[in-house]
């Protein structure tokens, strides 16, 4: 598609018929889909068709939020590693807080669940082994508070 001159550029219809079949395949995010479409299309065509799009309810961020933290929950992740992976897919920050706000999570319990998963229930016999293990939790996202009320039990 050739940028110059707006030729190549897609119309409303072509556009919106682009994005609901990008919408077929998967969920975007309201930020991924308007950079998808912006590649094919001048922006207030992009507008448009987001518009129509948001009216019809075929993108819906909060949904796609919900969704997302469900499949990181059944991971073990952590707050953090959860409000990374989400503001990577584009979606907004004010929503992702307010999501996990209205979370009821028992964030250590699953701390504690990650430990096991991966290290048993024993607790670490030396420092390195403990080092481990924190460095572990951390990368899935686990507040220090919850890895080290984990680690002492």
């Amino acid at each position: 598609m050739s940028r110059n001159g707006g030729e190549g550029y897609m119309g409303v219809q072509e556009l919106y018929d682009q994005a609901v079949e990008l919408l077929a395949k998967r969920d975007y995010s309201s930020g991924d889909l308007r950079y998808q479409l912006s590649r094919l299309a001048e922006s207030d065509t992009v507008e448009q068709v987001m518009e129509k799009l948001l009216s019809h309810h075929y993108v819906n961020d909060e949904r796609l939020i919900e969704r997302e933290i469900e499949k990181q929950l059944l991971k073990r992740h952590g707050s953090a590693r959860i409000k990374q992976e989400l503001r990577k897919k584009g979606l907004d920050s004010l929503l992702i807080e307010q999501a996990l706000e209205d979370l009821d999570v028992d964030w250590f319990e699953l701390c504690l669940e990650a430990k096991q998963k991966k290290f048993g229930e024993a607790k670490p016999k030396d420092m390195n082994e403990k080092g481990k293990m924190i460095r572990y939790l951390q990368y899935r996202g686990h507040t220090m508070s919850c890895i080290m009320e984990t680690l002492s039990d």
